[in-house]
């Protein structure tokens, strides 16, 4: 596996993908900071000691302003300030270097849980650890509750610097995830051989008219309800 690069290891992801699956292309890449603050937490693999990194989303400029993307590459790191020309845009359909059930896995975290974590530092930093969790996960449960490295990729320990509140809300929204839709149009992905990989979602309009559904449909249930 690649090693740790110099710089901020940034636990964190998102962005504005497309609504059309583009062709992989180069394009421009950099992160300014963490859009919603961070937490630590520590990060434990049968291939590195213990580590403690900051995880949260990320804003990007370019691609363009208000992008937001959370981090999809734990061996490598990325500064913030840095403006890098090494990346490649892909879609998460025609990524090769996820399984179909993981893609899947990681379309219901975003269609289920990406608006709340975009709330608090804790809830963005628990969707980086669930995002992580369902990538490098190599045993049958989906669950970062610091347990049995032999059967895990990657582990994110309970101690000495990763917060309960934040293991706890990541554990809670993976146990959730058969409830969304695994559609995975509209997500993109940036490849890099020398930093993070990232992974952001849907264009603005798309979700804001998802949310804007959502909103619709608790208020007539509400009315309902009184009547």
């Amino acid at each position: 596996m690649r090693s740790f690069q110099r710089g901020i290891l940034a636990l964190g992801l998102l962005t504005v993908p497309l609504v059309f699956a583009p062709a992989a292309s180069a394009d421009l890449l950099k992160a300014t900071g963490f859009a919603v603050g961070s937490e630590k937490v520590s990060l434990v693999s049968p291939s590195f000691a213990s580590r403690d990194v900051n995880a949260g989303v990320f804003n990007l400029s370019p691609p363009s302003p208000g992008v937001l993307a959370y981090c999809i590459e734990i061996f490598q790191s990325i500064n913030f300030g840095t403006l890098y020309s090494d990346y490649t845009t892909t879609s998460l359909a025609s990524d090769g270097q996820i399984t179909a059930v993981r893609k899947g896995e990681i379309a219901q975290l975003f269609h289920g849980f990406y608006a709340p974590s975009l709330t608090s530092s804790t809830k963005t930093a628990a969707f980086q650890l669930a995002l992580w969790e369902i990538l490098y996960e190599t045993g049958p449960t989906l669950n970062v509750d610091g347990g049995d490295l032999v059967n895990r990729g990657v582990n994110y320990a309970n101690t000495p610097n990763t917060s309960v509140g934040v293991i706890s809300q990541a554990d809670t929204w993976l146990a959730g995830l058969g409830a969304f839709s695994s559609d995975v149009s509209g997500f993109i992905i940036y490849r890099s051989p020398d930093h993070q990989d990232q992974i952001r979602v849907p264009e603005p309009a798309t979700w804001a008219l998802v949310f804007a559904g959502l909103t619709t449909l608790a208020f007539i249930a509400r009315r309902r309800k009184r009547a």
